[in-house]
């Protein structure tokens, strides 16, 4: 009786620790809702750019996010500057340029932190009638969740080789 009773002990011991390690090996996790909040930040993002509505496109952004604009270009950092740079960028598009920004391929993976994430841009000029390609890369980006729900704490916009925005296009 007791060699059946230690077996079972055995049995049930070995399965909780493999359950437990099972659980360990996956690391942390993001809800189907934080998965939606992460994607709206793209839209958020996208469409704060293109309708130059910079409160938009800076709502994305935790307080002290760093936005590298392109490879060769500085690192803006924190709010206000975040704030400078759109101010800026806007006011340097003529005043009749249209674009218009498409995002896909999606990859979003959780950290301890929060999550990564890595997607393709594709910038276009529509301004003319005839859309014109005015850009394509990647955005890489790092993400936390806050008070307010997800912020890109930061992003690097990576542009594929020869593509990027031309003034006045």
């Amino acid at each position: 009786m007791w060699r059946g009773i230690a077996v079972v002990t055995v049995v049930v011991v070995a399965f909780a620790a493999g359950v437990g390690w099972s659980s360990a090996q996956q690391g942390p996790t993001l809800s189907g809702q934080d998965y939606a909040e992460i994607h709206q930040l793209y839209s958020r993002y996208a469409q704060g750019t293109d309708f130059r509505q910079g409160d938009m496109w800076l709502s994305v952004f935790t307080e002290d996010a760093v936005f590298q604009p392109g490879a060769n270009a500085a690192d803006v950092v924190g709010m206000e500057a975040l704030t400078e740079w759109r101010r800026q960028n806007f006011a340097a598009r003529p005043a009749d340029r249209q674009n218009r920004h498409w995002n896909s391929g999606w990859v979003i993976t959780p950290t301890a932190e929060g999550a990564t994430g890595r997607l393709y841009y594709l910038g276009v000029n529509v301004s003319s009638g005839q859309p014109v390609l005015g850009g394509s890369g990647h955005y890489e980006d790092i993400y936390v969740k806050t008070a307010d729900g997800w912020r890109i704490k930061e992003r690097r916009a990576v542009s594929d080789s020869g593509m990027h925005w031309l003034a006045g296009q």
